[in-house]
């Protein structure tokens, strides 16, 4: 058997099928470009989907591929097993309506038996319990015999889809045996089998159907093979180790985390489970955040997030102190970037190490709140005489502070508590369904089948200089089935492709186009309204609502089809001042900042990028100038068709998350910008007008979100703005020229007036302490609880700070209405500290109004949100102190 490093694994296997008339196909982004229904490229064919699905001849036959990828379905295996992990590389051969079972199993044969060399008596096929031409293929034609071929269930053999719907089918899988002294040991071990023992690494998937959002499956137009094979998992096999995380990949990474900690904690089992989480999760956090993917609450940025606290958590346990995820960056980029189309992570280096550092240090603050958290909780379970850890505090460090469930349990044992594990499990289980929810977001998708009304060139776009296009025919159509059973849906809701299009398909950013499909002058009266348009693979499809005429009765054209201009127009003003936007912002701060998202629209732009801080007024300032400046030079707009290399070659911004073919086009502002965009541009910069910054703001960590209007929009913000400067200056009796010193003045007057009202507060305040204190002083211990007049919470300090001096045997409650709010502050003098806490005082008061609170034994604050019930938080307060006092007393005497 061949020994061979990961380098030469990908390239043997890409030679190997291009032999074979596979052309090698670029890799798809890890975040996928227009597949709503995932959030990373899970699986290699997550790019060819639509091939599988189109009626129509897909521009490949067959294909080849390494794909980078990730998936969270066994994140909490990760550590725990020797195979699991979240980023792996998927080297995959594919057939789009070409060959079939018989070449797809014949050529897995020969390329593990004859050019790897791995021996035939450890190899075991599985195939599913219905599929029994695989089976016979295995069996008969490869000769492998019935026993050595094993039936398995759909949960084990058939794959997909992809996201919840899409192209599926049985499949059959290559198991390789590690002998009966691994895994465990029962008699009926086989291929399946949830332990070590047989060891999955290649899938060949047999897609046969496509399954609808709604569970129903069709047959697919065009069948296939969709082949997936694990580069770690072979590595792993091939080089003989006993784990993936020792492959020559893996294992430089694992020993840069062990070197970072301490040997003897690297030695245990705890802190070996610890250097394989790291390994595998920076991995994945490198790539992601080299995409432009940033931690956040939500979608994406969530999970990076979760990857990234899983991670820096685990490394206590290898005895790491403080941040260390970012120093392991130059490590993964060293492992990674020698292959060919992952040499870009050279160049996102620093910028990704900067980014996860900042993270980290972000998490160190959380975990401080985290344990806080636990302690809270334990504490008040220990008061109650309780030992049940509530399962869902458990999951709320797991899930909001990154604590993993062993560490909790491992905690809660210190403390001689259980955690309610089921209760743990439910809320997991409650997170689970709602993140495949938010995965399956705006799925466009109209269900209905396709008819075919003429034949012909497919989905042309012409739409860069024509709006408007006559003769063009209808190819395809089908009842939008999801618009027509939807709310407010018009009647004859149909989706269609043509010949020929003017209509620009959603994509990059840029808006779909909108407008109408109609009848050629003469022919019989039918009318469309296109309300969206779409690309699935390589078609164009319009949605559209009758206007004129019935869907059913729809023939091929030929039509006219119309682009509403009124819309066009300005978005293609927008999409320019986006690319000077973009070309502005990495002037002012470096190219190291990403574009991490865009909107054009008719009615606005939005521009996401990644940044560590907020814009200054004076940076957004001199981006807005540059960017007019550039838009008054008037300069040509022009589009060049060129390869990737040569774009790239001559400087070009290729965007993470989009997908480039063999050629490319650059849009190019001469001198300042130059992108590569398939959007619609206006001729010159001068077209836009003006653009104005309406907004800045922080929308994800490290990630920042500008938001402009241009043209006629802008000149009427500018006019509202002139408008109202106006109106302040009639106002305060001003001219325009002198506003700003008559500002001045009425801020200083405001001040000082405001300084006056807060000094006669506190003397009003202080009076009233003054005469609550004399009261105070005829009761044994003196105590004031009463409702006071304040304006913020640090009148009320001052007011605990005289109560305490003055009754330092004694204490305070003061409670006060302040800005709509309930505010209390508790207050205890050194002679009655022993006996009554003022932390508990004031958390226990406003627990009658479902506040909190905390602070010191002598002073602490407190506040819940309805002030109407001061009476309440102020009887609950005397109750508590006179409760804790009688109960001292009795203990003193006892003594």
């Amino acid at each position: 058997m061949k020994n061979s490093g990961s380098d030469e694994l990908r390239s043997t296997f890409l030679d190997f099928f291009q032999e074979r008339g596979h052309p090698h196909l670029p890799q798809a982004p890890l975040v996928p470009l227009d597949d709503p229904t995932l959030l990373f490229t899970s699986a290699g064919m997550v790019q060819f989907k639509p091939y599988f699905s189109s009626p129509l001849p897909p521009p490949h036959r067959r294909a080849v591929t390494v794909q980078r990828c990730l998936r969270l379905t066994d994140v909490e295996n990760v550590g725990l097993t020797v195979r699991h992990a979240t980023f792996f590389e998927m080297l995959g051969n594919f057939s789009f309506g070409d060959y079939f079972k018989k070449e797809a199993i014949e050529w897995a044969w020969e390329f593990t038996t004859q050019v790897l060399g791995m021996p035939k008596e450890r190899l075991y096929p599985s195939v599913y319990k219905e599929d029994q031409e695989a089976f016979d293929l295995w069996a008969k034609h490869i000769g492998l015999g019935p026993d050595r071929v094993t039936r398995l269930g759909e949960k084990d053999n058939f794959w997909g889809p992809a996201g919840g719907s899409g192209a599926c089918g049985p499949c059959s899988e290559i198991y390789w045996g590690q002998g009966p002294g691994v895994g465990c040991g029962r008699k009926e071990c086989g291929p399946g089998c949830d332990c070590e023992r047989y060891l999955e690494f290649w899938n060949l998937v047999f897609p046969q159907f496509d399954q609808l959002p709604s569970g129903e499956r069709r047959p697919l137009p065009n069948r296939g093979i969709d082949t997936g094979m694990g580069l770690e998992r072979l590595a792993m096999i091939l080089q003989g180790t006993t784990s993936v995380f020792e492959i020559d990949l893996l294992k430089p990474i694992g020993d840069a985390a062990r070197r970072l900690g301490s040997p003897k904690a690297a030695a245990t089992d705890r802190g070996k489970r610890a250097a394989r989480v790291i390994t595998d999760h920076v991995r994945a956090l490198v790539f992601t955040y080299a995409e432009g993917v940033r931690p956040s609450n939500e979608g994406r940025g969530y999970v990076v997030r979760r990857l990234l606290r899983r991670a820096a958590r685990f490394g206590r346990d290898l005895g790491i102190e403080g941040a260390f995820l970012s120093r392991l960056v130059p490590t993964v980029v060293s492992q990674m970037s020698h292959y060919e189309e992952y040499k870009y992570l050279r160049q996102e280096e620093s910028n990704v190490a900067a980014a996860i550092l900042e993270e980290e240090n972000r998490f160190a603050q959380t975990l401080e709140q985290g344990m806080g958290r636990f302690e809270e909780t334990a504490a008040g379970l220990e008061q109650k005489k309780r030992i049940l850890f509530p399962g869902e505090v458990a999951f709320q460090l797991y899930d909001t502070y990154g604590f993993p469930i062993d560490l909790t349990v491992e905690m809660a044992a210190e403390r001689g508590l259980k955690v309610d594990l089921p209760g743990y499990e439910a809320a997991m289980e409650e997170q689970r369904e709602r993140a495949r929810r938010a995965a399956r977001f705006g799925v466009r998708r109209a269900g209905g089948a396709w008819r075919t009304l003429s034949q012909g060139a497919h989905s042309e776009f012409v739409g860069y200089d024509r709006w408007e296009v006559d003769g063009v025919f209808v190819r395809d159509v089908r009842e939008d089935e999801a618009a027509a059973g939807s709310h407010g849906a018009a009647e004859g809701a149909i989706e269609f492709t043509l010949d020929v299009t003017p209509f620009y398909a959603e994509s990059g950013g840029q808006v779909a186009d909108v407008g109408i499909l109609e009848s050629m002058p003469g022919a019989e009266n039918v009318k469309l309204r296109v309300v969206d348009v779409y690309r699935d693979g390589n078609r164009i499809i319009h949605r559209g609502e009758m206007v004129e005429g019935a869907a059913a009765s729809l023939g091929p054209g030929p039509y006219r089809a119309i682009v509403d201009g009124a819309k066009r127009a300005p978005t293609q003003r927008n999409h320019t001042a986006t690319h000077l936007l973009h070309a502005a912002l990495r002037k002012r701060f470096g190219t190291q900042l990403k574009q991490a998202g865009s909107l054009v629209a008719p009615d606005r732009l939005r521009f996401d990028f990644t940044h560590p801080k907020a814009l200054t007024p004076e940076d957004l300032h001199a981006i807005e100038t540059m960017v007019n400046e550039k838009i008054l030079e008037d300069l040509p707009v022009q589009t060049e068709w060129t390869s990737l290399k040569e774009a790239q070659e001559q400087g070009a911004m290729a965007l993470f998350g989009e997908k480039y073919g063999d050629r490319v086009r650059q849009v190019i502002v001469d001198g300042f910008s130059r992108e590569l965009c398939g959007g619609c541009h206006v001729k010159r910069t001068g077209e836009i007008g003006y653009l104005r910054i309406e907004s800045e703001a922080a929308i994800a960590s490290g990630t920042r979100r500008i938001d402009a209007v241009t043209g006629a929009l802008a000149y009427r913000r500018a006019e509202e703005d002139r408008s109202l400067l106006h109106e302040l200056a009639s106002r305060m009796g001003a001219a325009r020229e002198h506003l700003r010193e008559r500002l001045a003045a009425l801020q200083d007057h405001v001040h000082q007036l405001q300084a006056e009202h807060a000094k006669q507060s506190r003397e009003g305040l202080r009076n009233t302490i003054e005469r609550l204190i004399e009261a105070a002083l005829r009761e044994e211990p003196p105590l004031v609880v009463a409702e006071v007049t304040a304006h913020r919470v640090e009148e009320l300090r001052e007011a605990g700070d005289l109560i305490r001096r003055k009754l330092p045997n004694g204490g305070g409650l003061l409670a006060a209405a302040i800005e709509g709010k309930l505010s209390v502050v508790a207050s205890v003098g050194t002679g009655l500290q022993g006996a009554l806490s003022a932390t508990d005082w004031a958390k226990d008061a406003v627990s009658v109004a479902e506040g909190k609170g905390g602070g010191k034994p002598e002073q602490a604050v407190a506040g819940a949100k309805d002030a109407t019930r001061i009476q309440e938080v102020l009887e609950r307060g005397r109750a508590f102190a006179r409760e804790r006092l009688k109960g001292a007393a009795s203990e003193k005497r006892s003594r």
